[in-house]
């Protein structure tokens, strides 16, 4: 259940801590006793309960036959999926059913036009700004090779005050729904290993505490949402960010080129797909994540797509091992759930021969993506 699970020891008995998704999910807050099958939350509910009635706090629900239903579903080894849960919400999710090709998925609402006006007033999107950004310059100047014209297409934006990239989401009628700030700055685990600190380990020196603390936790981080723009009735609304599950990064420049071909190419990542449209691949889309969510496949189904190419990182170093495990678990478990509506197959790069480990299918130059495109793996369920 995502519950980063270790051992530990409780009122001097064997337990196993669990981070758990229903409190917030920051620290371990919460011991599993494997002989009585009871949960002591040591947060909010403070108290000891059977383990499937926690798993309703999960589930968002308060009917025990949900929460032991679920834990039999896992037993039985069936396909759950929890990525639509946002740890603290506990607004209930559901986690085993058969997926509907037919769901509409709601919409994301875009931000109100005169707030982004005021937040584009502090961007740059000059041609001349754009065309100096590394997306855009040369490979041989570290750069992505993005054409301008893509930039200017999706909106992208500089941002002077902090020196990075901005990169917006819109929904499929066009509306940006979320910004999200490529920062070039060292990443927080970066910085600790630059000043050789562990995590969590104390650091007597401000300075240098300053410098690991305010560092970005990853290169890609939602844009911080200033105190005017927050919404006092929304907990922790701190970032223009967006529910990631209900929303497909460039379907609405992809949309028409899907319903004319019938196909449509998911990519984890923005750049990937403006590199996609450059190449004459214009039903190209992102998921923005390592995999997709059944909404997404939805959401294309709608569209018009017939045939779904997964184009995901070669997030592994050879077909085997834990891995390409998690990797098969994204595409052919994902084509078994959906394979029964809609084809899939998927762009796997198995020796290596044109992708490095953590390339993008894309990386390499429009020719080798063509190749691999063509010979592209088919996956259609086997479930």
């Amino acid at each position: 259940m995502n519950a980063a699970p270790k051992w530990g020891t409780c009122g001097g008995k064997d337990c196993i801590k669990v981070l758990t998704l229903c409190h917030n999910g920051t620290h371990h807050n919460a011991a599993f006793d494997p002989e009585t099958h009871k949960i002591t939350c040591f947060s909010e509910c403070n108290t000891t309960t059977m383990i499937h009635t926690w798993v309703c706090k999960v589930l968002g629900t308060t009917n025990p036959n949900e929460g032991r239903q679920f834990i039999e579903k896992w037993i039985d080894e069936a396909e759950i999926d929890l990525s639509d849960v946002i740890p603290g919400a506990s607004g209930g999710t559901k986690t085993y059913h058969v997926f509907d090709p037919d769901k509409k998925v709601d919409m994301v609402k875009g931000i109100d036009p005169k707030i982004l006006a005021d937040l584009y007033s502090r961007f740059d999107t000059t041609p001349q700004t754009l065309s100096r950004l590394k997306w855009h310059l040369p490979k041989a100047r570290g750069g992505d090779e993005i054409p301008l014209q893509q930039l200017i297409d999706f909106d992208v934006a500089y941002y002077p005050k902090r020196g990075t990239i901005i990169l917006p989401h819109h929904n499929i009628n066009g509306e940006i729904v979320g910004l999200y700030e490529r920062s070039f700055a060292p990443t927080r685990d970066e910085m600790e290993k630059i000043f050789q600190y562990g995590k969590h380990e104390w650091i007597d020196n401000k300075e240098i505490w300053k410098a690991i603390h305010y560092a970005p936790k990853s290169k890609y981080m939602p844009l911080w949402k200033e105190k005017e723009y927050r919404d006092k009735n929304i907990e922790k609304d701190y970032a223009w960010s967006f529910p990631n599950s209900c929303n497909l990064y460039g379907l609405h420049k992809a949309k028409e080129a899907i319903q004319e071909s019938g196909k449509a190419i998911i990519f984890e990542g923005a750049k990937s797909v403006m590199l996609a449209h450059a190449y004459g691949y214009p039903f190209a889309v992102a998921s923005h994540t390592f995999g997709a969510h059944e909404n997404h496949i939805s959401m294309l189904i709608h569209a018009g797509a017939k045939e779904i190419i997964l184009a995901f990182d070669r997030q592994y170093k050879e077909p085997a091992g834990k891995e390409w495990d998690t990797y098969e678990k994204r595409t052919q478990g994902l084509a078994d759930r959906v394979g029964r509506f809609v084809k899939v197959s998927r762009i796997c790069d198995r020796d290596g021969a044109f992708l490095g480990y953590k390339d993008a299918p894309i990386d390499n130059g429009k020719a080798a993506f063509e190749t691999l495109f063509a010979s592209r793996e088919v996956l259609t369920g086997r479930g």
